[in-house]
């Protein structure tokens, strides 16, 4: 346990001493109060939210800003829960480091509720200052406002959003740097925002300082932002996004190049007329390729403004002069050849359209024809679950299909009809969606061959198509060194037959792809281009891993990350990444060599902005790492956010949605939070009945899953479920396959609870015998079969041979750093309990205690059964007064995960008798 410093906390007391309360009920802090370690030099300014102060930093020697943010409790909640948002808020925005951000350098709490952000000192203006320092053209704003955008699209890669991006909010520097501050912070003020970090004189004389109107505000704790500048949705009751965040920059471009806003608030305020327009001053001069963008980014409704703040961006980067001046070229001919151009007019009306007929692209890829021959092929295996296989397909495929469509259509437009988007960027898109739909065409191919195993995971093949999102993320597609043009007729070779190989990985025909994969390595590396390469590589390892060979897919899927990284294509590294974590943990049991490269996976997707899917992809393999190391509290987190990522992405009753409910329930179940899981396995399993019936291995795998829950709630249908599990695989494997490890085990921990010795005793000798084959003895899965095979020995009076299997499974965990360690020393101390070796007991059990501490803190919820096996050990060796804080600890942790009662009994019985005995 850490300690504190008490000279340090002497220090902090006395510089709260010499605070002041002002009537108003804010805190203020007079020169040279500390604040953290933080010394107060001046007040900059205030809002209602907090107070701004100018600071010094001792430790690293610099001027800082410190904002003071106080949590307000509203109706339905506590200022201390607020404050805890407040302080995970600030946190969030601490690990965005973006040039066009304000960096916040440190964050902490103080009393009454208070939040401190120590953040870099800005020498320049507020935007609202630096707009009336002088009188700005069109040419001065633009490059500003740009800047401020990418900072927000940055805080949107890392899912922040603003709710209250205003000019106030917005900072030059004197050193012509731009940075947006203040992101998400307001949402819990009842009152007037807290006004930024820039020169007093930039705020005292703003109109919004003044006028309550355009203060911050919160309705039922939940609208929050400066009216003028909301989005009209935010008033209809629609939670802030990326696009309410678009709307508040477009408001602030538009009153910089018009010097007036575009809408009054009773515009945007319901009822407002069905679509309100913007009111943009006539004789501005501001060209009329820049005004489209603006009038687009204001629309009333969401769906019709840029996709991403990218998008928006690549629309500012166009040159409206250069359009100008292209269209102006030979101007003195222009009265000669207009009778030219009227015929050129009249004889191209029979032609079609600008942009249309896109979709007709599609024939032969996912078109009528296409569709039968798949449906017809997924028929003819005579699967029970054929039919509605092919039916979730066809949906999802339909789906992708439309919004390909979609995409290419709004990609043309922008270019060809609204002028928003350079030929450049256009082209970028469209070779980025025509090799999305090379892929599709591979897929739809390869699905109409199809085998058992494509027509069971056929819904999912939707997850596994590159996402279209990544075509419109124009930045990450500008970002990578383009190839020399003398490489791409070879690229074009190189692009067919990686979308060939990728197809075959989704539909899972991993030889095929192997073979594949290994000749576009050759090619690649024959032409030095090392993007294909890296993706050849993360398709090889994908097939290695199918194979087991993990090793050998580990040292694939770095290759493929590090030449990812090295030819600046982030999207590659990322994914590739994430292939080399997941193998590390899954496959060979390395949990902290998965973590560092899951970080690597996070910063390379926050650098090219992740597409939703892949964010819900990093989320859940982060789950899946925090649990192998022990940290079951933030797996479940993770896991909760990659569910609620996978609702949004597919809808609420997609039954893609199975495998993530699937997920989430299993690290509830790590969290023994075994009623809150029941019920997320239950619609796992309805979802997945829907596509494959009740008699699939993913039904078996559900069950099993469930079976532990209702085995530690009590519930009288734990043994037919484990059982209908177990069973369901044997008839699917046979009775000596490794498949069986984890079902037999669950059903041997029951047999155990119930006190079925003999049938325990059996069943995990199976499992262990299993389980030493595949995965073998170094990994986890196999420790924890030892661990409750010994367990059942032990309840046997078989001690030396459980005591012998512990000790063995300790010294493999000791070697090998397993995280599952803790529950091992926990069951090697409850050995010793049985064996009355009281020393022993508590040797183990605060081993135990300190490894799933260092785990998942001194809440974790595995800690309970160590906990009470110290305590009873230290009864039996008369420390009776150390025992009892450990007993009501235990207690505690148990009675707030809500165990059975069962579970409870001893250790309540336990701390009830040291009660009885210490009593008046």
């Amino acid at each position: 346990m850490t300690e504190r410093d008490e000279a340090t906390e002497a220090t902090r007391r006395e510089g709260h001493a010499r605070a002041n309360l002002a009537p108003s009920g804010t805190k203020y802090f007079e020169r040279g109060a500390l604040v953290g370690r933080y010394v107060i030099i001046d007040k900059l300014g205030e809002g209602g939210m907090g107070v701004v102060y100018s600071a010094f930093d001792p430790e690293l020697d610099r001027k800082v800003a410190i904002k003071l943010l106080t949590a307000r409790s509203g109706e339905g909640s506590t200022s201390g829960g607020d404050q805890a948002w407040l302080l995970r808020e600030a946190q969030a925005l601490a690990r965005l480091q973006h040039p066009n951000v304000v960096a916040v350098h440190d964050v902490g709490t103080l009393a009454s509720d208070q939040v401190f952000v120590a953040m870099e000192l800005v020498d320049g203006a507020t935007l609202r200052g630096w707009l009336r320092a002088a009188s700005r053209t069109w040419r001065e704003v633009l490059p500003v406002m740009r800047a401020a955008g990418a900072g927000l699209a940055a805080a949107h890669a890392a899912g922040l959003v603003h709710r209250d991006f205003k000019p106030e909010n917005v900072l030059v520097g004197k050193d012509g740097r731009v940075r947006v501050m203040d992101f998400g912070l307001a949402r819990l003020a009842n009152g007037p925002r807290a006004s930024g970090l820039g020169p007093r004189e930039d705020r005292s004389d703003a109109p919004e300082a003044r006028s309550p109107m355009s203060d911050a505000l919160t309705m039922a704790g939940q609208v929050v932002g400066t009216p003028a500048y909301m989005a009209p949705e935010i008033y209809d009751g629609v939670a802030a996004d990326a696009r309410t965040d678009q709307f508040a920059f477009a408001v602030t471009l538009a009153e910089a190049l018009y010097h007036g806003r575009p809408f009054e608030r009773k515009d945007l305020v319901p009822p407002r007329a069905a679509a309100p327009k913007p009111k943009l001053p006539a004789e501005a001069r501001v060209p009329a390729a820049l005004e489209r963008v603006v009038v687009r980014a204001l629309a009333i409704d969401p769906a019709q403004r840029f996709a991403a703040m990218e998008e928006l961006l690549a629309a500012l980067a166009i040159d409206p002069a250069a359009t100008r001046r292209r269209a102006g070229v030979a101007g003195g001919a222009v009265m000669a050849i207009a009778a030219v151009a009227v015929v050129a007019r009249l004889a191209s009306r029979g032609s079609p359209p600008l942009c249309k007929g896109i979709d007709k692209r599609l024939a032969g890829v996912w078109d009528p024809t296409t569709s039968k021959k798949v449906h017809d092929a997924f028929v003819a295996t005579k699967l029970p679950f054929a039919e509605r296989s092919y039916g979730e397909l066809a949906k999802a495929l339909d789906g992708y299909a439309k919004d390909w469509v979609g995409t290419a259509v709004g990609s043309c437009e922008a270019t060809r009809v609204r002028g928003e988007q350079t030929e450049k960027i256009q082209s970028l898109r469209q070779g980025c969606l025509d090799q999305r739909l090379e892929e599709l065409a591979a897929v739809t191919r390869a699905l109409s061959d199809p085998t058992k195993s494509v027509v069971e995971k056929s819904g999912k093949v939707i997850e596994e198509l590159e996402p279209l999102g990544d075509c419109s993320n124009v930045l990450a597609l500008a970002e990578p060194t383009a190839p020399p043009p003398e490489l791409i007729p070879r690229l074009r070779e190189l692009d067919a037959k990686l979308a060939e190989a990728k197809a075959q990985v989704i539909v899972g025909n991993y030889i095929s792809a192997g073979g594949t994969a290994v000749a576009i390595s050759k090619l690649a590396r024959d032409i030095h281009y090392a993007p294909a390469e890296a993706v050849a590589e993360q398709i090889r390892g994908m097939t290695l891993m199918v194979a087991l060979s993990y090793q050998d897919a580990e040292h694939a899927f770095v290759g493929a990350a590090l030449s990812g990284l090295a030819s600046k294509h982030d999207d590659i590294a990322a994914h590739a990444a994430l292939s080399v974590a997941m193998v590390d943990v899954e496959g060979l049991g390395k949990p902290g060599e998965a973590k560092v490269w899951l970080e690597v996976a996070q910063a390379a997707a926050k650098r090219y902005g992740a597409d939703p899917l892949t964010e819900m992809r990093i989320d859940e393999l982060a789950g899946v790492v925090a649990a192998h190391n022990g940290d079951v509290s933030a797996a479940m987190a993770s896991h909760e956010k990659a569910l609620a990522e996978g609702t949004s992405y597919f809808g609420h009753d997609n039954p893609l949605l199975w495998e993530h409910e699937q997920i989430y329930a299993t690290s509830l179940t790590n969290a023994l939070e075994y009623a809150a899981a029941v019920p997320h396995f239950e619609r796992a399993r309805e979802l997945r009945e829907r596509v494959v019936g009740k008699e699939h291995l993913d039904i078996a795998v559900i069950l099993s899953n469930l079976g532990i829950c209702y085995m530690h709630l009590r519930d009288p249908r734990a043994k037919d479920t484990l059982e209908r599990s177990l069973a369901m695989r044997e008839k699917l494997f046979g009775k000596a396959s490794p498949i069986l490890v984890a079902p037999l085990d669950n059903l041997g921990s029951y047999q155990l609870q119930a006190g079925d010795l003999a049938g325990a005793i059996a069943t995990l000798e199976r499992a262990l015998k299993l389980s030493a084959m595949m995965p073998g003895k170094d990994h986890p899965a196999y420790h924890q079969v030892a661990t409750d095979y010994a367990l059942a020995l032990s309840g046997a009076g078989r001690f030396a041979d459980a005591r012998k299997l512990l000790d063995d499974a300790l010294a493999i965990e000791d070697r090998t750093h397993s995280p599952i360690k803790p529950t091992t020393e926990t069951a090697r101390a409850e050995l010793a309990l049985a064996e009355a070796a009281w020393a022993d007991a508590v040797a183990h059990g605060q081993a135990a205690i300190d490894g799933f501490e260092a785990a998942g803190g001194k809440d974790n919820p595995e800690l309970w059964r160590p906990l009470s096996d110290v305590a009873r050990a230290d009864v039996e060796l008369g420390q009776r007064a150390a025992a009892q804080p450990l007993y009501a600890r235990a207690l505690a942790i148990g009675e707030k995960l809500h165990l059975n009662a069962a579970e409870l009994a001893a250790t309540r019985d336990g701390l009830a008798a040291l009660q009885r005995s210490t009593g008046p």
